[in-house]
């Protein structure tokens, strides 16, 4: 497969109350084309930041300190903004947190969409782009399309408010989608109507970012795991699921209810992750780590290379070959 996107030792910091917050720390990860990437973690782990960062979309107080993201021979941290506006939107579109807040709240749903095809496609027509809008509203599954055009975002349910912003993201068929916790606060009926909606529609890249390794396991081929701004593991979905490596790995894994009703009785993380505020000092998981060895608070643990066919990687000093001597 050729790479879509490759990040390259991405570090993000963050201004806050007069101290720099190290929100991404060096990472480093690729996008294959016709891919779906999961990225997994606690909230506060830095996995919006890292998406946001993809496509300049970071708050003021947030800046890119080092690093690239190359797509399409450009590497994104070095464009423009004219230049970004030809991407945002028209190749790389991303799907908000919450899409009462991603959504104008003075503006018609069909106006919004057709706003974003005005841009991206000058040379169509008013008429085209209201055409078009109506269209993806019928594709997403949303009743009485022709209405909800004319309606504004607070008269929507959190499900139809969620397929509109679907549809606005994928309105100029961009062939990378970034979905940033897209069923948060919907049931789990409407929860499983949205991954099946963007399995249907979305035939090329797509970056998930989420907290739910169910989510995950339905719909992603690979999955990074993020820890304290890190990666700590990137495995295929089955082969993590199979056969996790790094413990804060297993313990999200052991936190998750079995369908089946089998294993002990679920275990909670115990204490909370670091202050990213301080430089850390050896692993990041090293406090909350059951297995923790005198090397884990001294020293930062690189991303070992599991042995598997699967380029299954971990960050932790148990996979280092000197311990298994």
């Amino acid at each position: 497969m050729r790479p879509h996107i490759e990040v390259k030792d991405l570090q993000v910091s963050i201004q806050s109350q007069g101290q720099t917050i190290q929100a991404v720390r060096n990472v480093s990860f690729t996008l294959y084309e016709g891919e779906r990437l999961g990225i997994v973690g606690e909230s506060g782990c830095g996995k919006t930041i890292l998406m946001k960062s993809l496509l300049q979309l970071l708050p003021s107080t947030a800046t890119i300190d080092s690093g690239e993201i190359w797509y399409q021979e450009n590497n994104l941290v070095t464009l423009t903004e004219k230049e970004l506006q030809g991407i945002r939107g028209k190749e790389i579109g991303m799907i908000f947190q919450d899409p009462m807040t991603s959504l104008n709240p003075t503006l018609k749903i069909g106006y919004q969409i057709a706003e974003g095809l005005l841009r991206h496609f000058p040379l169509i027509t008013k008429k085209e782009a209201e055409a078009r809008a109506l269209e993806l509203l019928c594709q997403v599954g949303i009743s009485e399309p022709k209405l909800r055009m004319q309606q504004y975002p607070h008269l929507l349910s959190g499900g139809i408010r969620q397929r509109a912003v679907i549809a606005l993201a994928l309105a100029s068929k961009p062939s990378i989608l970034i979905a940033d916790e897209p069923t948060t606060a919907l049931d789990v009926t409407v929860q499983a109507q949205i991954l099946d909606l963007l399995q249907q529609l979305q035939q090329s890249s797509t970056l998930l970012i989420t907290h739910d390794l169910s989510i995950v396991a339905s719909f992603c081929d690979r999955v990074i795991v993020m820890y304290a701004g890190q990666i700590v593991e990137e495995a295929t979905v089955s082969e993590l699921f199979a056969n996790p490596q790094h413990p804060y790995t297993q313990r999200l894994l052991q936190s998750i209810p079995r369908i089946d009703g089998k294993g002990d009785k679920l275990h909670p993380i115990a204490g909370s992750p670091p202050d990213l505020s301080t430089p850390i000092q050896g692993c990041a998981f090293c406090s909350r780590c059951t297995e923790a060895m005198n090397i884990c608070r001294t020293e930062t643990p690189p991303l070992f290379d599991h042995s598997h066919p699967d380029n299954h990687k971990a960050r932790c000093w148990l996979l280092d070959a000197r311990r298994k001597k």
